[in-house]
């Protein structure tokens, strides 16, 4: 697990750039693009200026005055600021001019994402970003790839089925590698072994919360991974988290934070936390030592 998306991507790039060379991930490559959503309140998707060219727009209802269905996507192919319009292609009439602040974007009927290139290959473990009734498919629930082959990628599912989708299918673009995981992602799963990595001094990420949330998706046995042991006990001890979920929870327009510290339930036991590789993270000396972490819950870190 990881904290940040950012982390996250290159940890799924060294994994995936290792099981390559050992031959686990083989055969032909499938090379795609996959949609990660900009993550807007529907405030921020009526504001023109938050559209870039090359953004895929993604409508949930149909808007007759703009020539779309429901489902159907756009592509941002320029925005119209003085006169708050974002331009979309990609549709049988050619480039239409759209008013979010008045059609979709303040009503929550559309979806705002970024384009991002994808490598597939069989042996690769992947995980769905959106829902998709008809396929049987949920978002989060993860496959394995077992074929590429003229277009076409074979997934063997969480329950056994397997499915074969191709080139065109809009569902090939709402996936993502999943070798790791984001906390945020991850919670309300739990399994038996976690490896998390947490960066020592992040001023937002780096918390007694997350901290939590990390160890006990774990079983039998959690590993932390992090650049400095000695400064991720000080932030800890000083940075609970609660603030910043506070400010979480206003801006979805919830009054509180319900999910409160995730309850730990067990020992958890920290074996080995490495430091992140020097590309990934800048590298600090580690130290073995003994912690105890914030309210009374002791840690063997020995590194």
């Amino acid at each position: 697990m990881a904290p940040s998306h950012a982390l996250r991507q290159a940890i799924n790039g060294h994994i995936r750039e290792r099981l390559a060379r050992e031959g686990r991930l083989y055969g032909p490559v499938f090379q795609g693009e996959r949609l990660v959503s900009r993550g807007y309140t529907n405030a921020e998707k009526a504001l023109s200026g938050n559209y870039a060219a090359g953004d895929v727009v993604v409508f949930h209802r149909p808007y007759k005055r703009i020539g779309v269905e429901k489902g159907h996507e756009r592509r941002v192919v320029g925005v119209d600021q003085g006169n708050r319009e974002v331009l979309l292609g990609g549709g049988p009439d050619g480039t239409v001019r759209w008013k979010p602040g008045e059609i979709a974007g303040r009503r929550g009927g559309s979806e705002v994402y970024r384009v991002q290139g994808i490598d597939l290959r069989a042996g690769d473990r992947i995980r769905w970003t959106r829902n998709d009734k008809a396929l049987g498919l949920v978002n989060s629930r993860t496959a394995e790839i077992v074929g590429v082959e003229d277009g076409k990628v074979s997934f063997r599912l969480e329950d056994g089925r397997t499915m074969e989708l191709g080139e065109g299918d809009p569902q090939l673009r709402h996936l993502d590698h999943a070798w790791a995981s984001t906390v945020h992602a991850f919670q309300g799963r739990t399994v038996d072994n976690v490896i998390a990595a947490m960066e020592a001094t992040h001023p937002h990420l780096t918390t007694q919360k997350s901290f939590y949330v990390e160890i006990s998706r774990a079983r039998d046995r959690a590993e932390l991974v992090t650049d400095d042991a000695k400064a991720l006990k000080e932030q800890l001890e000083a940075v609970t988290g609660e603030r910043i979920a506070a400010l979480e929870a206003v801006e979805a327009g919830r009054a509180q934070d319900r999910q409160g510290t995730p309850d730990i339930g067990r020992d958890a036991h920290l074996a080995d936390i490495a430091p992140i590789p020097p590309d990934l993270q800048q590298s600090r000396e580690p130290r073995s030592e003994s912690v105890r972490t914030p309210k009374g819950i002791d840690r063997d870190l020995g590194l």
